[in-house]
């Protein structure tokens, strides 16, 4: 029913609410709305027995039959219905005046997800009726009897809210805790700066690394180093327009690179269609220097990967890539699309620095250096070196007839060159086997101590080695060791056997990086 005008009401609004998303961030405005009303009946007089009141959102300010259902209830699937509604039980006071919090029984909905049509259009919709009577006896609080379309209130904002102040208690700024905002075009900027700069670590308070990162899981990041003064990329660039400088390439002088000779040799350049020019120059290949004249007009395959290299034979372009049987120096590789040359991948090598180098020692039985010793109990049995035709290997054998494990040490003194830099992955391997896979019936350790006498902890396999196939146990340092160059360090091989169980070793290897002196 629409026509009837029992309840009179102040509708206050918090200040720009139409302007406030109700979200779950954490925030100072309050989630509710106070609704104070007058409840007269039709003579004018008080009402102070308990009613109850529904409230609800609609787009529209026409009351239709259809807007609830056969019972009474709020028809949730009507085409205006703005998804909210609530009902109060509340007895007026003496004088009819009562006073409601919407939102305390449903949660009001969240604006941000409501469309700008449907903010402009929301209206309130209030039903009153006896606590005690059915859905199918609310009353409608008509705003205005004489017209049939003008049922609902309008919810609009209280003058200040149309221009608040404050947003959960911060201003527009530049001091600690201020907002931000966006300036003409849509640019980030803050009160008080230019548009056109955006700084990061604008009070210099950061010191070290500054980072402008793209993406969380991407991680690909801008960075600039202010200790090294100078700008770091993450990950590939790619320039498709000009690109100019004013410093230095990898110490080179931009500015004379195109003018020197020396520094354009061997280059792949673009010709007429799809063909490149190599520029003159000599090369080393093996020990062998070629005063290379230079190519042109060389032809290439259309819609392929070309890669161009001298090798043994002189200047060679192929589709097949690169050679993986002999030596060659890389050139270029050259991309052809629709009948011309689109990219060349500039694959020469100006700078190297080839010094380090990887040596393996090779210790064979019987180990060079090597010391033999007991450790006091337990050391019963026999040591010697034979060979092996099925290993093609000289071996050492240690064997012992007593019926619990007895063990010898061998003690191999090596020392660390002076060209030393660094261990290589492995600096240890021990070839090895054991005519039993038990290591309760024959084993191997191993221990290894450095220059300073500590010994060393070890990573891969180096204790309870046992295995009936000949096979190589890899060996690495970890921890912080001391390796003195031109000093000695001890690798220290115990064997144990039983019941004439044998253990077998065969060549000890030791890999280090050195660099030679220029």
């Amino acid at each position: 029913m629409k026509n009837m005008r029992l309840i009179t009401g102040v509708f206050f609004l918090a200040a720009g609410l139409l302007s406030i998303p109700f979200v779950s961030a954490e925030t100072t405005t309050p989630q509710r709305i106070i609704y104070n009303g007058h409840l007269l009946d039709s003579s004018g007089d008080a009402i102070t027995t308990e009613h109850n009141i529904r409230f609800s959102y609609w787009t529209s300010t026409d009351y239709i039959a259809g807007d609830v259902t056969a019972t009474g209830a709020i028809n949730i699937g009507a085409t205006e219905y703005a998804s909210w509604n609530e009902e109060h039980a509340m007895t007026p006071n003496s004088d009819g005046y009562f006073s409601v919090e919407l939102g305390s029984v449903t949660s009001l909905p969240d604006f941000s997800t409501y469309s700008i049509t449907t903010l402009l259009n929301l209206h309130l919709q209030v039903e009153v009726k006896l606590a005690t009577a059915g859905d199918s006896s609310y009353e409608l609080l008509d705003r205005d009897s004489s017209s049939d379309t003008i049922d609902r209130s309008p919810v609009r904002s209280v003058p200040f809210a149309l221009n608040a102040n404050l947003l959960d208690r911060h201003a527009v700024g530049t001091a600690s805790g201020s907002l931000s905002f966006l300036g003409s075009g849509g640019y980030l900027r803050e009160a008080g700066t230019l548009e056109n700069r955006f700084t990061i670590d604008a009070d210099n308070s950061s010191g070290g690394t500054l980072y402008l990162r793209f993406g969380a899981s991407l991680g690909k990041e801008l960075s600039y180093e202010q200790d090294n003064t100078y700008f770091n990329f993450n990950d590939d660039v790619n320039i498709t327009g000009n690109l100019t400088l004013t410093g230095l390439i990898n110490g080179i002088d931009i500015a004379t690179l195109a003018a020197a000779s020396d520094q354009v040799h061997l280059k792949v350049n673009s010709g007429a269609g799809l063909n490149i020019n190599v520029a003159a120059g000599d090369y080393r290949l093996n020990g062998n220097v070629t005063e290379y004249a230079g190519a042109s007009n060389q032809p290439l395959t259309d819609e392929a990967t070309t890669y161009v290299f001298l090798g043994s034979g002189g200047l060679a372009i192929r589709t097949s890539g690169f050679p993986t049987d002999e030596s060659f120096i890389r050139l270029a590789e050259v991309v052809t699309t629709g009948g011309a040359i689109t990219t060349i991948s500039d694959r020469r090598v100006f700078n190297a620095d080839d010094r380090e180098r990887t040596i393996v020692r090779t210790y064979a039985p019987g180990y060079q250096g090597a010391a033999f010793e007991g450790d006091g109990s337990n050391n019963t049995g026999q040591l010697y070196v034979t060979n092996s035709g099925a290993a093609v290997t000289n071996h050492y054998i240690w064997t012992s007839t007593r019926s619990s494990l007895q063990d010898y040490d061998i003690i191999i003194h090596a020392e660390v060159p002076t060209d030393f830099v660094r261990w290589d992955t492995n600096p240890i391997s021990l070839y090895y086997r054991t005519t039993s896979g038990s290591s309760d019936d024959a084993q191997i350790d191993i221990e290894v101590y450095d220059t300073a006498g500590t010994q060393v902890t070890l990573s891969g396999d180096s204790a309870d080695l046992s295995n009936t196939s000949w096979t190589t146990a890899d060996i690495g340092f970890t921890g912080s060791p001391t390796w003195t160059t031109g000093s000695g360090f001890l690798i220290k091989i115990r064997s144990f056997a039983k019941d004439s169980q044998q253990v077998q070793l065969g060549h000890l290897r030791i890999r280090q990086v050195e660099l030679p002196s220029k």
